[in-house]
């Protein structure tokens, strides 16, 4: 966490606490701020249940879910940033998914589902549906690849949308 403050201290934010409050530790609302998404899905993991299922209590979820999806999406972030392929990959960090998922045979180990998790965790956010439109136009500019192979199903981009 150090790290993360040491790295982001040109923020204005953080010199402003600083400069104010010097010796002071940052408080958890700007803290996360400066979190990358990794720390961020490991400080909700050491956290204690109880302010985990306040935190995905806002989100509408169950806090094991949010565990398990934090984990899961810093996981893929990594596997882009680091150039990795998500192409017919079988994720080694799966989200746990709704039974309705699993009951409609969509499968927790490949890019599809860690996509469901990111609707659930933003269905809030307006710009999500032009995100789903941008993976079509990929999908469509890529007409020769199978996009099965990393889980999507027939009716994905109707799962994909917010309503």
């Amino acid at each position: 966490i150090e790290e993360e403050v040491r790295r982001n201290s040109k923020a204005p934010f953080v010199r402003n606490f600083k400069t104010n409050y010097a010796g002071g530790n940052l408080p958890i609302y700007a803290l996360v701020e400066v979190f990358s998404f990794g720390t961020l899905s490991k400080f909700y993991k050491n956290m204690k249940n109880a302010d985990k299922k306040a935190v995905a209590k806002s989100f509408g979820i169950g806090y094991t879910y949010l565990e398990s999806w934090l984990e899961s999406i810093s996981y893929v972030r990594n596997v882009c940033a680091h150039y990795g392929r998500l192409y017919n990959a079988k994720l080694s960090k799966t989200p746990i998914l709704y039974k309705e998922y699993k009951q409609a045979g969509i499968g927790n180990n490949r890019m599809f589902g860690v996509l469901l998790c990111m609707k659930q965790i933003l269905k809030n956010d307006k710009h999500w549906n032009l995100y789903v439109d941008q993976i079509e136009l990929l999908i469509d500019k890529y007409e020769k690849v199978d996009v099965k192979t990393m889980g999507f199903p027939d009716d994905w981009k109707k799962l994909l949308e917010q309503k």
